[in-house]
C-alpha cells in the first residue's frame, strides 16, 4: 500500500502540476466550462478526469454525481479519511463541491489512459471474479451490485469500470483495513473485501481497469 510519505509526495506534485494544467481543462460540451476548482483535481486525476495509475488516482469522468458529491462531503467532514483528499476537500464550499462533481460526472466517453495492457491470464481470472464471484469462499460478483457493465447503479454503487488498477488495489486494501478496525456489516464492500486474497485483488483490479468506462 502507499505510505504516508508517498502520499505527501504525490500531494506536493499535484499542487505543482495543477498550476501548469489550468489552460488544458476541457469544457463540458454543450453546458459549461470547467469550474475553477477543477485545476486541483486534474493534477492527479488527469486533465479529463481519466484517472492516473502512477498517482493511484481514480477515474472521475462519468462517475455518478451523487456518489462523487457524497464522497467529497464526507472527506470535508472527516467521516472518510484520505491524507491527500482531505486537505483539498476541506477547502471547498458546498456549492463548489456540487459544481465540481456535476462537471466530472458529465464527462462521458473519455478514453482510458494510455498504458501497457495487463497480462491476459490476470484479466481472465479477474473477469470470472467480477462476473461470477469466488466459489471457494462464497463472494458475490462485482456486477451483482455495480451493474453488468460495471458502470454503477445509482449513488450507492459507483462506476468501477476503467479505474486504474493501482487505485482499485488500494481501495480494496482500504476496505480490508476498515474491516480489521471494526466488524463490517454483511453485504457491504468492507465485508466483501475480507473474502479476497492478494492474488484475487490483483486479478479483479486488472480486469476492471480494462472495461470501457461510461
Amino acid at each position: 500500500m502507499t505510505t504516508t510519505s508517498q502520499h505527501a509526495g504525490w500531494l506536493a506534485a499535484c499542487i505543482v502540476a495543477a498550476v501548469c494544467m489550468t489552460a488544458q481543462l476541457p469544457a463540458r460540451a454543450g453546458t459549461f466550462a470547467a469550474p475553477e476548482g477543477a485545476t486541483a483535481c486534474v493534477a492527479c486525476h488527469g486533465v479529463q478526469g481519466e484517472g492516473s495509475a502512477a498517482a493511484h488516482a481514480p477515474r472521475l469522468a462519468g462517475q455518478n454525481a451523487q456518489y462523487l458529491e457524497r464522497t467529497l462531503t464526507m472527506l470535508k467532514a472527516g467521516t472518510r479519511t484520505s491524507p491527500i483528499m482531505q486537505p483539498i476537500a476541506s477547502g471547498l464550499s458546498g456549492a463548489e463541491i456540487h459544481d465540481l462533481t456535476a462537471y466530472f460526472a458529465g464527462l462521458h466517453g473519455v478514453p482510458l489512459p494510455a498504458a501497457a495492457p495487463p497480462p491476459a491470464d490476470l484479466v481472465q481470472a479477474g473477469k470470472e471474479l467480477a462476473q461470477v464471484g469466488a466459489r471457494a469462499d462464497p463472494t458475490p460478483s462485482c456486477v451483482s451490485c455495480h451493474g453488468i457493465d460495471g458502470h454503477g447503479v445509482g449513488a450507492r454503487f459507483p462506476n468501477i469500470a476503467g479505474h486504474p488498477a493501482t487505485f482499485m488495489v488500494d481501495r480494496l486494501h482500504e476496505f480490508q483495513a476498515r474491516a480489521k478496525a471494526k466488524a463490517p456489516d454483511f453485504g457491504t464492500m468492507t465485508e466483501v473485501a475480507t473474502h479476497l486474497n492478494e492474488t484475487q485483488i490483483g486479478q479483479v483490479a486488472a480486469y476492471l481497469s480494462t472495461l470501457p468506462p461510461p
